[in-house]
């Protein structure tokens, strides 16, 4: 009798052993799964983010006459160190047309991470649709030509998609619009040349992470954008009075003859990406520029601390 007690004893306890095994075991998968990288910040570079971001473009089209069987829209846009362009001919994509609301959605796709940096929640982008009409290749028209921007962050549900409108308000145009017949009128009488390139300067302040490395800076006017992948330190030691310890502030150069033409008034964005700064990976901020004979300058992050 005692003996079979001990057997009955010694396999319970086995299985006691077996399901704190298991248990065990589950926890720990269970932490391993469920376990997150800070929500800000990585102390490594992560590339290994696959897909896709998606910024859905919804644009109103009861506010854009198209006069020209060849007029069409420059779609550009900026996320995370990449830019997008694409064009729109209206007249092709009428079936693509919501008749409910006579609007076109474009949906501009960027990748979820580079060798810098990656998407993340609350991360800053713009979209900016602009009228390519087939005769303003030359500063000839009494108004600037049609155009509007949207500015958007990455919500907090998701990292897969966000929405932008354009062309619902034109708020931004008739301001542009407003200073450029300003400049026309004040222009006629002058006689001084009418510059052919536009210069940018685009700040980034730097303080808050002095030992930053890489980043990409990008500078955007009238629907043509560059950027430049920037070695922060590199930048610092080189010898550019204009960049120090506490701010960089990287030149841009355009040519004012491009598909849209620039004109004073116009609309210029700066961005800076990279996934050391404390905040947000991506930031932008926009500026109208007044004065094509000087450097159009913005801070591309903390700009209310930036002067």
């Amino acid at each position: 009798m005692k003996g079979e007690v001990d057997k009955i004893s010694v396999g319970v306890g086995l299985v006691f052993i077996l399901i704190l095994s298991i248990l065990l075991i589950f926890t720990i998968q269970t932490n391993f799964i469920t376990a997150q990288p800070t929500e800000n910040k990585k102390n490594e570079k992560n590339t290994a983010v696959e897909g896709f971001t998606t910024i859905q473009t919804k644009i109103n089209l009861n506010n854009i006459d198209i006069k020209n069987p060849h007029d069409r829209l420059k779609i550009v846009g900026y996320l995370n160190g990449e830019g997008q362009t694409t064009y729109v001919d209206l007249k092709e994509n009428k079936n693509k047309i919501n008749l409910k609301d006579n609007s076109l959605t474009i949906a501009l796709k960027f990748n979820k991470s580079n060798d810098i940096s990656q998407v993340m929640f609350d991360d800053e982008y713009y979209v900016c649709g602009y009228l390519i009409e087939e005769k303003l290749n030359a500063s000839s028209t009494s108004n600037l030509s049609l155009y509007d921007c949207d500015e958007g962050n990455i919500g907090l549900t998701s990292t897969e998609k966000d929405t932008v409108k354009l062309f619902y308000t034109l708020k931004k145009f008739s301001e542009s619009n407003i200073l450029y017949k300003t400049n026309s009128q004040s222009s006629a009488s002058s006689t001084k040349e009418t510059p052919k390139e536009v210069k940018l300067r685009i700040d980034v302040p730097i303080f808050d992470n002095k030992k930053i490395s890489d980043m990409y800076v990008v500078a955007m006017i009238k629907g043509e954008y560059q950027i430049k992948k920037i070695d922060a330190q590199h930048e610092v030691t080189k010898g550019d009075k204009k960049s120090n310890s506490e701010r960089l502030s990287i030149p841009f150069t355009f040519k004012r003859n491009t598909e849209v033409f620039i004109e004073p008034g116009d609309m210029f964005f700066g961005c800076v990406t990279s996934d050391e700064f404390p905040d947000q990976n991506s930031d932008c901020e926009k500026r109208i520029i007044t004065d094509l004979s000087k450097a159009g300058q913005v801070c591309a992050r903390l700009d209310s601390v930036c002067k």
